[in-house]
């Protein structure tokens, strides 16, 4: 089992040039990326989406990037002799024209910037992607082993809520026959009774197919059984990976075979039992929103 909150880091360094990742983990009902990347790994966003993809499934998982220290970059000088030897042309032409005695020197041309100068090369996708990556991993590695842990925590506290339902539920299970029978009388003695005062004569084959159906009205047996398997299966999803979504729906099946339950057994005493076993599944639901 696995949760959906927990906090990841990582972080890689290159001499002075240092990458941390930090991964954040919280509830959701689907898998949602929040990326903050600095302008310089900007175009890697669809990469680290796809990255984040493989580990997780179910989640708001929020990644920022952050780095200290100058990385690498090589830089290309650019000289454009074309227009230096013009230059050269132009300046002893007007040096003569003007009759100076000085004789023009190799500073003399370093003064025009457009014969000289240095440009930063364009970033390679697959360099930022290399300086990147290890520490983005490093950081959802941790954040998965945090879910984890806490899944481990969240699978304790669910198992003793579920053994508390189980309890309760096998109260009910002592009281069914007594009460089935108490309610099935009661019934018998109403309709009676009732066809007594009007002093009507019935047809005893409808009389008793209608005694049939009234009597499953206030036999709870299939609601119970239901709830009993969809407890035996809550115990058994929990083993399985990525299970909070059928965790939660056997949530509400549970609460809802509790429910009619109740109705049908017209039990103060078993109505007592089902409104804690109604809490105890909130309890169990309201833990299910944080598996994954």
């Amino acid at each position: 089992m696995e949760s959906m909150t927990g906090f990841g880091k990582g972080v890689a360094q290159y001499g002075n040039f240092v990458i941390t990742v930090y991964a954040k983990s919280v509830n959701s009902r689907y898998l949602d990326m929040v990326l903050r990347l600095p302008k310089r790994y900007a175009f890697l966003e669809e990469r680290i989406r796809k990255k984040i993809a493989e580990f997780f499934r179910r989640g708001k998982i929020e990644i920022q990037l952050k780095y200290s220290g100058e990385p690498v970059q090589e830089k290309e000088v650019h000289i454009d002799f074309a227009l230096a030897r013009r230059l050269k042309s132009a300046l002893v032409k007007l040096k003569d024209e003007l009759g100076f005695d000085q004789l023009l020197e190799f500073s003399d041309l370093l003064r025009f910037r457009e014969i000289l100068f240095i440009e930063e090369q364009e970033e390679d996708l697959e360099k930022l992607w290399q300086e990147v990556e290890p520490a983005l991993i490093q950081a959802l590695q941790n954040l998965k082993s945090a879910r984890k842990k806490e899944g481990e925590y969240l699978k304790e506290v669910l198992l003793t809520h579920l053994n508390e339902l189980k309890n309760l539920v096998s109260q009910i299970e002592t009281l069914k026959d007594e009460t089935i029978k108490t309610n099935t009388e009661k019934l018998k003695k109403r309709i009676n009774n009732l066809l007594k005062e009007m002093k009507l004569e019935t047809d005893q084959q409808r009389f008793y197919q209608e005694m049939v159906y009234l009597m499953d009205r206030v036999d709870f047996t299939e609601e119970l059984e239901r709830l009993k398997v969809h407890i035996s299966h809550f115990e058994k999803t929990m083993e399985e990976e990525m299970c909070g979504k059928k965790l939660d729906f056997l949530c509400q099946e549970m609460f809802r075979e509790a429910t009619t339950m109740s109705n049908k057994a017209q039990s103060s005493e078993i109505s007592f039992i089902v409104v804690h076993i109604k809490d105890f599944i909130e309890k169990l639901r309201e833990q299910v929103q944080n598996v994954a």
